[in-house]
């Protein structure tokens, strides 16, 4: 319980630091900062003493944030070997699925398929075959995982229907 209080005392700190600068930023106003972001002269204090810390913030609290769900699942998973082994045979459906997904649909065509020409990526350096095939099969894998969770839910529904 200790472990709670110290918690919620961490996040009401950083709920009145990020009010702080909430305030801050909007007494400073939307102009001054558009204005300061167009002059091009300006050093970027402004957005720098505003913006900044606000992301700072922000990374600290998803930092805090990931850091404490990791720490909590992973105790309640060690806790309990029945757990442990739902979680690890999860793990292993998941890999297998990615592994289906990269080797038996994904392709490495580099090419656009209406016109044949190769495809450039954003910053103008052409696809790899490689990345192709890690595009495609990160795509598979959704497709797969998603038709299984719509599936799964399709299944309870019905079962429960004719539970009744």
């Amino acid at each position: 319980m200790v472990i709670h209080k110290v918690f919620k005392y961490i996040v009401l700190l950083l709920c009145v630091i990020a009010a702080g600068f909430f305030l801050y930023t909007i007494s400073v106003g939307d102009e001054a900062i558009q204005t300061e972001a167009a002059d091009v002269a300006n050093d970027g204090s402004l957005q720098n003493g505003t913006l900044a810390p606000l992301m700072y913030l922000s990374y600290a609290i998803m930092a805090l944030t990931v850091g404490i769900v990791l720490f909590f699942v992973l105790k309640g998973i060690a806790s309990s070997p029945a757990v442990l082994k739902r979680s690890l045979i999860s793990i292993g459906i998941l890999v297998v699925i990615c592994l289906v997904a990269y080797f038996g649909f994904a392709g490495d065509s580099v090419n656009d398929p209406e016109s044949g020409k190769l495809i450039f990526l954003d910053d103008n350096e052409p696809l790899t075959a490689s990345t192709s095939k890690l595009v495609g099969a990160s795509i598979y894998t959704f497709y797969i995982v998603a038709i299984l969770a719509v599936g799964s839910i399709l299944w309870t529904g019905v079962s429960k229907l004719l539970n009744r």
